[in-house]
């Protein structure tokens, strides 16, 4: 199969940091063209986090995460404009994983989530300024210790040193603010599995990991029946197609038991830890 990378062969390639997938590769290197087209020299760098980093990006399910750290506030018109150029990458017309890019455009003043500023969202469902930090302290941590640099200067030792403490608290109360939306029979229902899974990794050995590396340790770990769940839900989020399946189907309208004790096991870990 040739590599699709060739398309650039004949110009510089924008991307510094080449991943293990070449699709993912070819997607990060249309969407640096385009908004280093529009930044130039405003643009610093550009740092991905999230399931790429760990390996674990599941296309049809997920998002490619990034944040774009440029030089100051961004301009209402050049927040337009940006708005604009996502368009034809969400259209599906650059593949599905152009459709997947998902993240921030921030001042890097704004790295530290106490000062305001003026970015950009690139959300889920549509684009929105932001005047203050809503990654969260977590995020950043994240983006900090394991984000990888696809272009650009490296900003992420600008990025706080945060408390553990200070995290902990952020998690419990960002759960709690979670409780509400968990339903069972939607596709992305196994992600509260995943995630309770992945927190409870974190909060018991202090090591961030991918969903599956955590769906891996909840089973072997986790002290609820609903540690069982876990290994289906890791591979229907990585075989999205699967949730079609009547069998699958049935699965996931039955999910409400386990997650909600997954989400009790979870409280039950904050309570020893004496985490508010």
């Amino acid at each position: 199969m040739p590599n699709p990378l060739c398309f650039f062969a004949e110009r510089a390639m924008l991307l510094e940091h080449k991943l293990s997938c070449p699709q993912v590769n070819l997607a990060l290197e249309v969407f640096l063209r385009e908004i280093h087209g529009l930044l130039a020299s405003r643009l610093v760098s550009v740092v991905l986090y999230g399931s790429v980093v760990f390996d674990d990006l599941a296309p049809a399910y997920g998002d490619l995460d990034f944040v774009a750290v440029v030089q100051d506030d961004l301009a209402d018109q050049t927040c337009v404009r940006l708005a604009d150029i996502r368009r034809p990458l969400r259209s599906g017309d650059y593949g599905a994983i152009c459709q997947m890019i998902e993240g921030a455009f921030r001042p890097r003043k704004m790295l530290n989530p106490d000062v305001t500023g003026q970015a950009f969202w690139w959300g889920t469902s549509s684009e929105r300024k932001w005047q203050r930090n809503e990654l969260g302290w977590f995020v950043l941590h994240v983006i900090r210790e394991c984000g990888i640099v696809v272009w650009g200067a490296d900003p992420r030792r600008e990025v706080p040193e945060v408390s553990r403490e200070v995290m902990a608290e952020e998690l419990a109360a960002g759960w709690r603010d979670a409780q509400r939306h968990m339903k069972p029979g939607e596709l992305h229902c196994v992600g509260w599995l995943l995630e309770i899974a992945r927190s409870l990794l974190w909060l018991r050995e202090g090591r961030l990991s991918s969903k599956s590396e955590a769906a891996d340790w909840g089973y072997r770990n986790a002290q609820g029946d609903w540690r069982r769940m876990l290994p289906r839900a890791k591979r229907v989020r990585l075989n999205p197609t699967l949730a079609n399946c009547a069998d699958v189907k049935a699965w996931l309208d039955g999910l409400a038991g386990p997650i909600g004790e997954a989400y009790e096991e979870l409280q039950c870990e904050f309570r020893r830890q004496r985490i508010q």
